[in-house]
């Protein structure tokens, strides 16, 4: 076994709840002159920036913090997770790598855990301006191709920065003095000068931005094959539809926006071509959500080469059960029992999480499990050897390894990770119809998605009559499809809704066994210390507000 245990016990406080280093950060600019590069050179870099997003040390926190869950958007998709309600930890929660998120502790400006974001995304905006700087004439089409995939991560950056930074409204915190407040814009031509006075741009400021990012993208790439490891269009009008959707809820935003939302998701569901997962794809235990290839769900996913990983520092190992060299063999990642006793028993996605029922045997659905009949048996008996857990009732096994290879952590370990998925985009149009006030349409479309899902067709939300209740059956239906996948958290703050893992017969760990009335306080990312001790623009003063230990248990 070459799982290497870091503790994230609250024993190990002390070490573990590590402070930022007081170093500057990496910054989004060139500060040398403009170097002629060759048109392969140039081309290399736009494809080294997916592959930044999920290597080891994305955001050098391996190396300078010794931590090992460093490894890119998937990592931030497992943080935002821990953050909501629906995973909860059956085993021990001290081996969790985002035990902290889960807790609400040391949220604030001064440790590693919240900065993470910020250090991450503002390495992959760095690069992808630098690819941005260097081209000045697109002459080629795989200039154009590298251009375009430049300003379309750039602007899926700024979208998730903003979302995560801007301020919302709750129960806990007061952000009446920066409502309305992103974060700040770094471009290719932005001087080390202007980096140190760069202040929180207004959202209708940044948004602009984002928008005039993805047109030049959408140019760029009008013809561009759509593939789900390579950026095109679909993917384009995807961000586009997410964008729209935050917009809505704007008293700015309104139907203009709604209306824009619904018309992107619709584009990017049929310039696609892609359509929901089957129940197998769904189930396969060679290639459940760690193939994009595998499938015709994806729209857009990130690829994982052996050679940017370890044997631990990937999402695979820190969130798939049948990986029996990694975390969740210790800690059993399982669904919460109110939201999974929630679920229709003929919703087969309900087989992602393993029923009690067949445990004690009075069950009758039989699992497909990853690997031999010997790796199938460690996993669900555990092995005190390798410090293998039995497995346990509601534990998940959405999450394949690579090629189901329980045991080969240097393979089984290199999925693709999804990144945006065709029902996302049919649950945003849904959303954007009740928006507009359209409830029969936005209810024919949510009974049109679950036909998918509950195929005897006796799932009906008909008698659904008002929007407020539509939104809460519609999140959880979405709460179902895209749990673990880093999906929902724009959805519950832009949502208002609460969390509930504190109730009677909870599998949530105690320690974290609390509820929220509304937003959490601790989903307005708070800005790292780094950056208001080199940028006089941003001070505490318009910093979020500290959440950290606000959710009393």
């Amino acid at each position: 076994m070459k799982r290497q245990i870091i503790i994230f016990l609250a024993l190990m406080l002390p070490l573990l709840s590590s402070c930022i280093e007081e170093t500057l950060p990496k910054g989004g600019t060139q500060t040398e002159s403009q170097i002629a590069m060759s048109d392969e050179t140039i081309v290399a870099m736009a494809h080294a920036i997916p592959g930044s997003m999920t290597n080891m040390n994305a955001a050098g926190y391996v190396g300078k913090y010794g931590v090992q869950n460093d490894f890119g958007l998937p990592a931030v998709h497992l943080m935002t997770e821990a953050m909501l309600e629906d995973v909860a930890v059956g085993g021990e929660p001290g081996y969790f790598p985002f035990y902290w998120y889960a807790m609400n502790e040391y949220q604030d400006d001064e440790h590693i855990y919240s900065a993470y974001f910020w250090d991450a995304y503002y390495w992959w905006i760095a690069l992808t301006n630098e690819v941005i700087g260097k081209v000045s004439d697109p002459h080629s089409d795989d200039l154009k191709s590298a251009l375009g995939m430049a300003y379309m991560y750039r602007a899926m950056c700024y979208l998730d920065l903003a979302r995560m930074y801007e301020p919302k409204e709750n129960n806990y915190t007061d952000v009446s003095a920066v409502l309305g407040l992103t974060v700040p814009i770094v471009t290719e031509t932005t001087t080390v000068e202007e980096l140190q006075n760069n202040p929180r741009q207004p959202r209708e400021k940044l948004y602009q931005f984002i928008l005039d990012d993805l047109s030049k993208a959408e140019e760029l790439f009008e013809k561009q094959v759509h593939t789900y490891a390579f950026p095109s269009l679909p993917a384009i009008y995807g961000l586009y539809a997410r964008l729209y959707l935050e917009m809505g809820y704007w008293e700015e935003g309104g139907d203009d926006a709604f209306k824009l939302a619904a018309e992107y998701a619709s584009k990017a569901i049929k310039k696609s071509g892609c359509r929901p997962l089957t129940q197998t794809e769904w189930e396969d235990p060679i290639n459940g959500f760690n193939n994009g290839g595998a499938n015709d769900s994806w729209i857009w996913g990130l690829t994982l080469d052996p050679s940017n990983t370890n044997n631990l520092c990937n999402f695979t190992a820190m969130f798939s059960s049948e990986a029996l060299w990694g975390y969740p063999c210790l800690y059993n990642p399982s669904a919460s029992i109110r939201f999974y006793d929630s679920i229709d028993d003929a919703d087969f996605r309900k087989h992602s999480w393993l029923d009690p029922a067949f445990f004690d045997g009075s069950g009758s659905y039989s699992y497909k499990l990853a690997g031999s009949a010997e790796e199938q048996r460690m996993f669900l008996y555990g092995d005190y050897n390798l410090q293998i857990n039995s497995a346990i009732p509601y534990q998940s096994i959405k999450f394949r390894p690579a090629g189901g290879a329980p045991l080969d952590d240097i393979n089984g370990g290199c999925a693709d990770h999804p990144v945006m998925r065709v029902e996302e985009m049919m649950f945003i149009e849904m959303e954007a119809k009740a928006g507009l006030g359209e409830i029969a349409a936005a209810k024919n479309l949510l009974n049109d998605f679950m036909e998918h899902r509950i195929t005897d067709g006796s799932y009906d939300c008909s008698s659904i009559t008002s929007t407020s209740e539509f939104l809460t059956e519609m999140l959880f239906q979405k709460r179902v499809e895209f749990w673990g996948e880093g999906i929902l958290f724009y959805d519950y703050k832009r949502l208002n809704k609460g969390i509930t893992r504190k109730y009677s017969g909870s599998n949530h760990p105690a320690v974290w066994a609390f509820n929220s009335k509304g937003r959490s306080p601790q989903w307005n990312i708070v800005i790292p210390r780094n950056e208001h001790q080199n940028n006089d623009a941003i001070t505490e003063a318009v910093n979020n507000p500290d959440p950290s230990k606000l959710l009393k248990l």
